[in-house]
């Protein structure tokens, strides 16, 4: 019988329940804890003005509270007008409004409130209206009159008159913002969360005194000096590899989109969303941010928001190398061929996730952490160890949602922990795991998160666990989510740590010192299947995984060495290599089948961006390459079963090989883009090193506006058959101002006919100047376009065609079916422009012929007279131009443009530009003005004018992939922005209330 605990242990795990349970009793209390909040009040009009239209981005769209008052002076100036009339309105006259109107109309005065009519009554003695409402319900009030809505007002984009500023003077409306999200810690919360980390603090000494006389010895196999310094060699390389990395690597998806909630967050104290959601704040996942908000705050260039995940990847890999496979492979892992498959596996994992500010570094981190605490336990059975894996678990939850996956470790080492546990130290692990609790809440309500959980599950995506599908599709699939690296990490991994199990079911695996090398295999098996309770189901997520793959790689081909020796003769394990020889090769065949693909811009450049590695994407190329490696290592071992022993070892070695190729092509596909680019064209790899060198702004220092100057007069005499003058172009589409038109669409497009217009006089260009023409239809393939230059030389034509910046002239990949060369179809007008190199020397005077000799649907051309534009960079043109809307998708590509419009107290600043991403982001570059998804700036939508200021991307003309860099665009607004006054009042609130 075990001897009885002594008193000193007994009081020991007693206290430990205490102060357990009383952590996690003030862990659970911060959420309810006072928090300061501010009360936004915005009136209209300003103190001392009159009343004059204005925009108010009210955002998120439902107001807190809205008074709307209008007194019978003004409703009578309306009915003096005798036609219908806007008195006041959230929304430009005459528009739907889901927000307030009051109009009058035949001597009738009408309340709208919610997007219905509320009340409506005869303009009389008393006629003054009221209407008052929040976001569930709202009351109008004519005279004497009242009416009740069950809706709430929402949508307020302006607050507008038809009246002049004399005839409103009275009307007066006011608006609390719904500022559920900015708030800050009170004294008390300060005190409670404090006195949370001491008990915790207190925790780890009882558990550091239940672990005296009880630490287990634990064989400590000797290292040759040889094998360290190797093992130094690697950790060297390693380190080389991530430097190189973050000067060169790409961005990940979000980064900008995250990097621009951290600055908007040093401004207003909570990480909102800026972009959607409403800017609902990331609450309860706010710890990497709220980590990134000093570095942001210190430089906020990309090269500095990557240095916190280089850290991170650092310490992954010591984590990884030191702790994980130092308890589940001892006396194997500082062997310097499995240092190194340690690193190459780590490599393949985190080269595709870990860079940038998206939470999967850091995740990845935390469950690594988690995982080498865990073995630690196991191994040492030292309580300690518990402690931090469990204060490890419970901020990585505290990360993302993907921090679920922390409590795979102890549910595979359950059996084994739970000698170690008792009420006590299950009391103290649950206490310190609620640090992630006080991480989630330290700087924000429970109001606020459960506000913020709401609106990201109306708008999504928040999909339901049997979806999880979606997941492996999108891996599976051609765009980034499915590239080459993201498919190299998980489905290798998959194949060894599939292989692995059999090998252990079999009990082939048993070694000395290798009862733990299960654990990480299991564990990222359970961790995928936890994966499945994540709301979002993007391949992004994988990078969590980072850590616990890396390990199950190497600890799974040490296992299947070993099985290579032990079960040479075992006919299950045979067949099982064979199979997975099969599958390895398959799985690189699928890795290879997809593309280098990479984020938007961080793609100019990359080798294998548009297609497969070829011939790697073949099955018959790996069978072929697992036959070289299955001959090879029958030749390298000599014993009487060296073929069976080098089956078994077959896969290991596939998916090694593998690896090995994927990480070199990205390696070496983000080193060359520099050089294939060359100094006249932008890549990421560019712009790291001009970032270090001191300074860049991206691509934005490869982009040129080319405004008009003027268009050229004269043209006279147009000399045509089958083109007219002034139309013969598609309808719906603008053409170019101030300049003549002539097209071949007026007969159809079965019409055809030739074109030379008169001449235009052509003075001398300025260096950064240009000629354009602007050309709708076909220009080429089969049609013609071309400029004659006439000077003291004579005269010469210059052809002017884009046809080959058409999509048929590039590869698609992957298809069925392949076209070589399709007509063009492009019904809208774009610009064709000559530099002054281009120009003839000497030529004084222009003319444009054209000709159309093709009949099909789009066989027709239209073009317009001649004009000159300047050429001025993007950097210049931006100059003084604020505020400046940035993309969420291109922030990091364009970092010197920080002049963003403010989104803070409830209320969204217009801006006065966009820069957004190409068309092919499609609905990911139009986010942010999408109400059905909640983007703040729809009001921008709503109630601006856009027109796009033509750009180019210098080098395109090498790269036309690369032509369609993005777009800047202008808006113009019918009212001035934010003439209003706004009042805020600090108060405390109780954690679990609003406003």
């Amino acid at each position: 019988m075990p001897a009885a605990p002594s008193p000193r242990r007994r009081l020991a795990h007693a206290l430990g329940l205490v102060v357990g349970v009383l952590a996690v009793l003030a862990a659970l209390a911060v959420p309810f804890a006072p928090v300061i909040g501010e009360r936004v009040a915005v009136t209209w009009p300003m103190a001392g003005q009159p009343p004059e239209s204005t925009l108010a981005f009210v955002v998120p769209y439902h107001p807190d509270q809205v008074h709307v008052r209008v007194p019978c002076e003004v409703v009578r100036a309306g009915q003096e007008r005798g036609e219908s009339t806007t008195l006041v309105s959230s929304r430009p006259p005459g528009q739907p409004t889901e927000g307030f109107a009051v109009t009058t109309s035949q001597d009738h005065v009408i309340a709208l409130v919610a997007g219905r009519e509320a009340l409506r009554a005869p303009i009389g003695e008393a006629c003054d209206v009221a209407i008052d409402g929040g976001p569930s319900g709202s009351t109008a009030r004519i005279g004497d009159r009242t009416a009740s809505v069950p809706a709430g007002m929402r949508d307020i984009v302006a607050f507008t008159t038809d009246l002049s500023p004399a005839e409103a003077t009275g009307t007066r409306v006011e608006v609390v913002t719904a500022n559920w999200f900015e708030t800050s810690p009170t004294q008390g919360k300060l005190l409670l969360v404090g006195l949370q980390l001491l008990l915790v603090a207190a925790g780890f000494a009882i558990l550091a005194q239940l672990d005296r006389k009880r630490q287990r010895d634990v064989e400590r196999p000797v290292q040759r000096l040889l094998h360290r310094l190797i093992g130094y060699g690697f950790d060297l390389v390693l380190l080389g590899v991530l430097a190189g990395w973050w000067l060169l690597g790409p961005n990940s998806p979000d980064d900008s989109f995250a990097s621009v909630t951290v600055q908007n967050g040093l401004r207003t104290g909570d990480i909102g969303n800026y972009y959607r959601w409403e800017n609902a704040s990331e609450a309860p996942f706010t710890l990497v941010q709220q980590l990134l908000m000093p570095v942001a705050e210190w430089n906020q260039n990309p090269l500095a928001m990557r240095i916190p995940s280089i850290l991170a990847a650092v310490l992954t890999w010591l984590f990884l190398s030191r702790g994980v496979l130092g308890a589940a492979i001892p006396g194997q892992h500082h062997r310097p061929l499995v240092r190194g498959l340690a690193a190459l596996a780590f490599l393949t994992w985190w080269l595709p996730f870990g860079m940038g500010v998206r939470p999967e570094a850091f995740e990845a981190l935390g469950l690594t952490a988690v995982l080498a605490a865990v073995l630690q336990a196991a191994r040492t059975e030292r309580r300690v160890w518990l402690g931090v894996a469990a204060l490890a678990a419970g901020l990585s939850i505290a990360v993302n949602p993907m921090g679920i996956t922390a409590i795979a470790p102890f549910l595979v080492l359950a059996p084994r922990l739970w000698r170690l546990a008792g009420p006590g130290v299950i009391a103290l692990m649950a206490g310190m795991a609620s640090v992630g609790l006080v991480a989630m809440f330290v700087d924000q309500s429970l109001f606020g998160a459960a506000k913020a959980t709401d609106l990201h599950g109306y708008y999504g995506p928040n999909v339901s666990w049997f979806q999880e599908v979606m997941r492996w599709q999108y891996l599976l699939g051609f765009d980034l989510q499915g590239d080459i690296a993201r498919r190299a990490a998980v489905l290798l991994t998959l194949v060894v740590a599939a292989f692995s199990v059999v090998v252990l079911l079999r009990g082939a695996g048993r070694a000395p010192g290798l009862r733990l090398a299960h654990v990480p295999a299991a564990s990222l098996l359970v961790s995928m299947a936890l994966m499945t309770l994540t709301p979002s189901k993007w391949t992004h997520y994988f990078g969590a995984l980072a850590g616990l793959g890396a390990a199950t790689l190497t600890a799974g081909a040490v296992l299947i060495g070993v099985a290579a020796v032990t079960a040479s003769r075992d006919r299950v394990v045979l067949v099982a290599g064979l199979v997975s020889t099969l599958l390895a090769g398959g799985a690189a065949a699928l890795v290879f089948s997809g593309k280098n693909n990479w984020f938007l811009h961080s793609q100019y450049g990359v080798l294998w961006g548009e297609g497969p590695v070829r011939p790697l994407h073949n099955p018959l190329c790996w069978l072929l390459i697992a036959g070289l490696l299955l001959a090879g290592s029958a030749l390298v071992r000599r014993s009487d079963d060296r073929v069976r022993r080098a089956l078994i070892r077959t896969p290991a070695l596939v998916c090694v090989t593998a690896m090995g190729v994927a990480v070199t092509i990205v390696l070496g596909s983000f080193a060359a883009a520099p050089i294939r680019q060359g100094d006249g064209a932008y890549s990421i790899g560019a712009q790291g090193i001009a970032a270090a060198r001191g300074g860049s702004c991206g691509i934005a220092d490869q982009v040129v506006v080319t405004p008009d100057i003027a268009g050229l007069r004269g043209g006279d005499g147009a000399e045509m058959a089958g083109f007219t003058e002034g139309s013969g172009f598609a309808p719906g589409f603008t053409p170019p101002a101030d300049v003549p038109t002539w097209g071949s669409l007026t007969g159809g497009q079965i019409n055809t006919g030739t074109l030379t217009t008169g001449w235009f006089p052509l003075p001398a260009l300025a260096p950064d100047q240009e000629l354009a023409v602007g050309v709708a239809g076909r220009s080429g393939d089969g049609n013609r376009v071309a400029l004659e230059f006439s000077g003291p030389g004579g005269t010469r034509e210059v052809v002017l065609d884009d046809t080959w910046l058409d999509s048929d002239e590039s590869e698609t990949y992957p298809t069925d079916h392949v076209v070589e060369d399709e007509p063009q179809d492009h019904p809208g007008w774009r610009d064709l422009h000559l530099s002054p190199a281009q120009i003839p020397p000497g030529a004084e005077r222009v003319r444009i012929t054209a000709s159309d000799t093709t009949t099909d649907p789009a066989g027709w051309v239209a073009v317009s007279g001649p004009r000159l534009r300047e050429v001025v960079p993007l950097t210049e043109y931006m100059r003084d131009k604020a505020p400046t809307y940035v993309d969420w998708s291109m922030t990091w590509n364009v970092p010197c443009l920080r002049d963003l419009p403010k989104v803070e107290d409830g209320l969204v600043e217009p801006p006065a530009y966009l820069i957004t991403p190409p068309n092919s982001m499609g609905f990911g570059g139009t986010a942010a003005f999408e109400r059905g998804i909640g983007g703040a700036f729809a009001g921008v939508r709503d109630v601006g004018v856009q027109e796009e200021i033509p750009t180019r991307l210098n080098g395109y003309e090498k790269t036309p992939e690369y032509s369609e860099w993005g777009h800047l665009i202008e808006v113009q607004y019918p009212y001035p922005g934010n003439r209003f006054d706004v009042q805020r009042v600090e108060g405390p609130r109780w954690g679990w209330r609003g406003e």
